[in-house]
């Protein structure tokens, strides 16, 4: 498998991206934002995403100079169209206006409709704690996942993810109510793998490991069964019924992400050492504690993306042959050859 230093992976994101029309700051702001799912090892939200971002953007379901307008506000609350604008663009941008209006009235709701793809909810909840805020995020997406006791496409995976100041690794989760994100599916048939039974149905609606039968008329499953269930219906309620994106098997819901995302002011509640310092012992306490059959270690959620990222910092990231052949296939529609991509420049700000 080829591999990459993060830098260049960006480089050649942004060129790509540049290529098809997207504005340079877009593209920069987009490949950070996917080599940064790289980086932290969801290759599923990473730059396998680039072909079908550009694929998008030529169906007219990106625009990549979309203006974002706020078409709902009170002091506490925002309602932004991003009139599908690239979704990291959009997301970026409505977690801001959460926090700015957080640290004046203490918590703050944004509802986004009308976005494309908005790729890791980690990158967003994150944003929060720097401010010193606790960041909660969902949304819902295209047609993937069958309710619970059904077999029919209904959900999308409709992740959840919620941020916490920790010292060192911030307390992470970012999880899809389906059994697993679409994105993983992508990787495993990229690297010609098979899945573990539980994840999918077939189109026949009988239980297959070979994640490429998904894309062949099959179905995600709920996480957990009717609990996860509940999740996929609160995400989709959320990010689409209360937006006004559409909850996604309704007719109203095209594609891209229905999104609801809060920002919590600590300090309305506590001062944030205080709070870190209790995240910290919690963690301390968890780790503690003896270990189940088969592991070295307990995690804390976070953790695994902290390792990955230091790992492929230094070791760089490696793409399968098929995702890195798909990208040289797209570039070279739009003029670039498989050396200009691997000649693109490392700017500072990569």
């Amino acid at each position: 498998m080829p591999t990459f230093s993060a830098p260049h992976l960006i480089a050649i994101g942004r060129r790509l991206l540049q290529a098809a029309g997207v504005p340079a700051e877009t593209a920069q702001l987009v490949s950070r934002s996917l080599v940064e799912g790289n980086l932290t090892g969801h290759d599923s939200h990473g730059v396998i995403r680039l072909a079908q971002y550009v694929r998008a953007i030529e169906r007219g379901q990106i625009n990549p100079h979309a203006e974002l307008e706020i078409v709902r506000e009170t002091a506490t609350t925002a309602l932004i169209d991003a009139h599908w604008a690239f979704g990291q663009v959009a997301a970026r941008r409505s977690m801001e206006v959460a926090i700015a209006k957080a640290r004046q009235y203490a918590v703050a709701a944004v509802g986004l409709r009308n976005s494309a793809h908005i790729g890791r909810l980690a990158d967003y909840v994150l944003m929060a704690v720097e401010h010193g805020m606790i960041g909660f995020m969902t949304c819902n997406s295209s047609l993937l996942t069958a309710p619970y006791g059904g077999v029919d496409r209904v959900f999308g995976t409709n992740p959840f993810a919620y941020a916490f100041p920790r010292s060192g690794t911030p307390f992470l989760m970012d999880f899809a109510t389906s059994v697993v994100a679409e994105g993983k599916l992508r990787v495993a048939a990229a690297k010609g793998v098979s899945i573990p039974e539980g994840w999918i149905l077939d189109k026949e609606r009988k239980p297959t490991t070979n994640p490429a039968d998904f894309y062949d008329g099959g179905v995600l499953l709920p996480l957990g069964g009717h609990k996860g269930y509940g999740l996929l219906m609160v995400a989709d309620l959320l990010g689409g019924a209360l937006t006004g994106h559409g909850c996604t098997v309704l007719p109203e819901h095209t594609t891209g992400n229905g999104v609801f995302m809060m920002a919590i002011d600590i300090a309305a509640f506590c001062t944030v050492e205080e709070l870190t310092a209790t995240v910290d012992r919690l963690a301390a306490a968890i780790k503690a504690g003896r270990t189940a059959p088969g592991f070295d270690e307990i995690l804390i959620p976070g953790e695994p993306e902290a390792r990955s990222k230091a790992q492929r910092e230094r070791d760089g990231i490696p793409l399968a042959e098929t995702v890195w052949q798909e990208m040289v296939a797209v570039a070279a529609q739009y003029g670039l050859s498989e050396e200009m991509l691997r000649a693109a420049e490392i700017t500072d700000t990569a």
